[in-house]
């Protein structure tokens, strides 16, 4: 199911539940829900926004955080290759079979991480993993004078550090909140939008303030369902640093 259409349900299931706590009251003994209840319907409520305000906050906050560093990954990983290039520049003819098996490995990359950015050699049977092999088995073969060999021994380290870039990247692949996670928070709100119906006087302007509440917490949870996955769903990381070193490379 994807974010918006979850996003839609527990929209659709917060307003059912503050119109079944509103059928309940309509259908309801009066002594039923007398004052006294009322009071402790409130109290209750107010005990569950409070789990339900502290679970989505703090889930919001730390999904953003991994948004953005993911965001912050990717601008790396685009600034490292183009540093590379740079230094494959400066070895000159030689380093022309490596410049061309980093360009390919740059287009694996958005193929692999950005598959709605259109990027050459969609058709690379290899992954990157054997991309990168092949890239440094091609700088170790560049062993030439005493200068040359200080360019490859950064250009090396360099690899090493995209290498690094590219683990760290991966483990914010996937997501982290559970089914379970979701569902307890869902059913909270449920809780608390039946209690307001509940206890709710109905006017019009007690509906228009439901739906707008309701509208308000389905937008969290489709921010907490998209900052949980940057790199799928509406919201993603942008892959533009990427294309352009893959700009870089192409420019010769």
């Amino acid at each position: 199911m994807t974010d918006p259409a979850i996003s839609l349900m527990v929209f659709g299931v917060l307003v059912g539940s503050a119109m079944g706590g509103a059928v309940v009251r309509a259908r309801a003994p009066g002594n039923l829900v007398s004052l006294e209840t009322r009071d402790v319907i409130r109290r209750v409520i107010s005990l569950i926004v409070v789990l339900a305000a502290l679970m989505l906050g703090m889930s919001i906050a730390a999904l953003k955080t991994t948004f953005d560093s993911a965001d912050r990954d990717i601008r790396r990983l685009g600034s490292q290759i183009e540093e590379l290039d740079r230094s494959l520049r400066r070895i000159g003819p030689p380093a022309v079979e490596a410049r061309q098996l980093l360009f390919r490995y740059n287009a694996v990359l958005v193929r692999d991480t950005f598959g709605d950015l259109d990027a050459p050699f969609r058709g690379e049977p290899r992954d990157a993993n054997e991309l990168q092999d092949e890239l440094e088995s091609a700088l170790e073969r560049l062993t030439a004078g005493p200068s040359v060999q200080r360019v490859v021994i950064q250009a090396q380290a360099i690899l090493h550090a995209i290498a690094q870039t590219r683990w760290t990247m991966e483990e914010g692949i996937g997501t982290s909140i559970s089914n379970w996670q979701l569902s307890v928070l869902v059913f909270w709100l449920m809780l608390i939008f039946a209690g307001l119906g509940l206890i709710a006087p109905r006017n019009v302007l007690v509906v228009i303030v439901l739906l707008l509440c309701a509208v308000a917490l389905a937008g969290a949870v489709f921010l907490l369902t998209e900052f949980d996955d940057p790199f799928k769903g509406v919201i993603t990381v942008s892959g533009q640093p990427l294309l352009n070193a893959l700009h870089a490379l192409a420019d010769n």
